[in-house]
């Protein structure tokens, strides 16, 4: 076992031990640094007088590898340059005697460029003043908890890292082994626009690690009061995250305690395009912003990322009740069980008709049980379903500008109102080890309406209607007895079988828009 003991240098300041997160919240709250650090010039601050710079002001004197990013980034005008490669210099130095970190340096007043290890005058207090925020917690299966915290301000930097308790060997490596995942979190949430990066984050050892909880609040360019902020956890049951900005919200959960209907990497590759192309079509039909509908779908594609991958492949439902057979897999998505919703922040963008509102709204879920009182006896069933509700102004004539305000001439235009809904359900049924019941019912409903003025005055409103169902018995498609023509040898009936299951598997994905 390793302590985490406070970076070692001739002139640093000591580090408290760490205390409880909420206690030291409320500290930080009611509490600044009350005492200065004097620290002697060095030939840095020298240089930096003589040169013209500006000093920085530091809460540490340590001349540590972080302090020196620090003082190469703190010159960087956005938050992806303040923050480039601060989060993985953090998990890295778990690599080796790791210490307690808590560090700020600010700029003065009139510095343009920053000069490392200048002048320390009154310890800056940033932690957690950022107008940026990121911070990072790491739970243990041993019950340590380490955390992590980078706050960005218009003249500062400021990173503090600590853990509870002491950590093994074991512990050491897999927190350094995130530290790659982590920097490209934060360098997703700091670039223009805002990108959703978590593969990194779910690759954690979970015989090591319990959880990983992460949550960023970025300052929008171009606007000063504007922010995109962004929660993630991920343990052993679950994987959820959520996004929150000025275009809307969107969040999507990840069952990853029942990995019953898990499929194979190549099924849940294809059934993770088959649902992507789904919010593609959803996001055209309802005029989605693209911005937001572009986050949502990395969201869902780094949670359905790395499922399983620490799972045994011997068969066994895990987190089920029985032993799923290949053709059961089949008919199955073969991804986690996951909800997902988008909403965009509606707008009335028309002045002389505040009701009408532009608006998107999307659902998805599948959901998979599976039961039964023995192997012979069990029950498979999954639902796929989404819900898509959205509306949207266009202009009357197509290639014109819509500009909609309080005069009659501006009011020549449609109003589309959109309602879709979709759904698959698939049910399997075991009696004495025999497969006597397989069924696939899928539907999927298109509405839309569409309202028609012309100065003003409604000339037309038309509802279009659409509707498709399907019902299929899967009890012949599944028979293990049915493997083609009696000529061939067992290993083309088995090859020939196996296509029939990857066709049925396309075929039982959910499809909003057959």
């Amino acid at each position: 076992m390793t302590a985490i003991s406070p970076i070692s240098s001739r002139n640093t300041v000591p580090v408290r031990s760490p205390v409880p997160i909420s206690q030291r919240n409320d500290e930080q709250a009611v509490q600044r640094p009350s005492s200065s650090t004097i620290v002697s010039l060095s030939p840095q601050s020298l240089s930096a007088a003589a040169s013209g710079r500006a000093a920085l002001h530091w809460e540490s004197a340590a001349q540590d590898g972080v302090s020196a990013l620090m003082a190469a980034n703190v010159a960087a005008r956005s938050a992806a340059g303040r923050f480039s490669g601060l989060g993985a210099a953090l998990l890295t130095q778990f690599r080796g005697e790791a210490g307690n970190v808590s560090q700020s340096v600010q700029l003065a007043p009139s510095a343009t460029l920053a000069s490392p290890y200048g002048i320390a005058a009154a310890p800056p207090f940033l932690h957690g003043l950022g107008n940026d925020k990121i911070s990072l917690s790491i739970t243990t299966k041993s019950g340590v908890e380490v955390t992590l915290s980078l706050d960005n301000t218009d003249d500062g930097l400021a990173v503090r890292m600590s853990s509870s308790a002491e950590l093994s060997d074991a512990e050491r490596s897999a927190l350094a082994g995130l530290a790659g995942g982590f920097q490209d979190a934060i360098d997703g949430m700091t670039q223009e626009p805002p990108s959703v990066r978590l593969q990194g984050l779910t690759q954690f050892d979970p015989a090591v690690l319990a959880s990983v909880d992460l949550r960023a609040t970025i300052k929008l360019a171009g606007d000063p009061e504007a922010t995109q902020a962004l929660s993630f956890r991920a343990d052993a049951a679950q994987r959820t995250v959520s996004l929150s900005g000025p275009s809307g919200t969107a969040s999507v959960s990840v069952d990853t305690g029942n990995l019953a209907g898990l499929g194979s990497p190549e099924q849940q590759a294809r059934a993770l395009a088959s649902n992507l192309k789904q919010f593609d079509q959803a996001a055209s039909r309802g005029r989605a912003d693209a911005g937001l509908m572009t986050m949502f779908k990395e969201a869902f594609t780094g949670l359905n990322s790395n499922v399983g991958s620490a799972q045994p492949r011997s068969g066994v439902a895990t987190g089920g009740k029985w032993e799923l057979a290949a053709a059961d897999h089949a008919v199955l998505s073969g991804l986690a069980d996951f909800s997902a919703s988008i909403s965009q922040v509606s707008t009335a963008i028309n002045p002389m008709r505040s009701s009408e509102l532009d608006s998107f709204a999307y659902e998805v879920s599948q959901s998979t049980n599976v039961g039964g009182r023995s192997q012979g006896e069990r029950t498979v069933s999954q639902q796929q379903k989404s819900e898509l509700n959205a509306s949207f102004h266009t202009p009357s004539t197509p290639g014109t500008t819509l500009k909609l305000d309080h005069t009659q001439e501006s009011q020549n235009y449609d109003y589309h109102q959109i309602k879709d809904a979709a759904s698959s359900d698939m049910n399997l049924a075991y009696s004495d080890g025999h497969l006597v019941k397989a069924t696939l019912n899928q539907s999927a409903s298109q509405s839309a309406r569409v309202l028609s003025y012309a100065m003003g005055k409604l000339v037309s409103d038309i509802f279009s209607p659409g509707q498709q169902s399907f019902q299929r018995d899967l009890l012949a498609a599944l028979a293990p007895y049915l493997t083609g023509h009696t000529s061939l040898s067992e290993e083309q009936k088995e090859h020939q079988r196996q296509q029939s299951l990857t066709s049925l598997g396309e075929q039982v994905l959910l499809k909003s828009y057959p």
